[in-house]
Parts: structure tokens; C-alpha cells; sequence
């Protein structure tokens, strides 16, 4: 199975909270871990946007 991440939960993982989205993704294999362009994009913005890209 193949689970395709939206940008919150990268959020959550980036930021290992709330624990219980970290717990979980720790049990996925990462070949079947996926983000759509859009999430990358936002993703992306978001860094852009922030006022400490390095912290990310």
C-alpha cells in the first residue's frame, strides 16, 4: 500500500508533533511514502515564507 502524505501530516513529521503522527509514520516502509507536487509546492512556499527557513 501506498500512502500519500498531504502537507499537514509532512508538517507534523517535520515537526514530530503531535507524537502519535510521528509513531505511525515510523511503521511505514519508505518506498510506500508519497507527497504530490502540490504538497512539495506548499511545502516549499512555506520555507519561502517563513521568517526562519533555516530552523525547517
Amino acid at each position: 500500500m501506498t500512502y500519500l502524505l498531504d502537507t499537514n501530516i509532512c508538517i507534523y513529521i517535520i515537526k514530530r508533533k503531535p507524537a502519535i503522527v510521528l509513531e505511525k509514520f515510523s511503521r511505514i516502509t519508505l518506498g510506500s511514502v508519497a507527497i504530490s507536487t502540490i504538497t512539495l509546492a506548499e511545502l516549499e512556499y512555506g520555507v519561502r515564507k517563513s521568517t526562519n527557513p533555516e530552523k525547517i
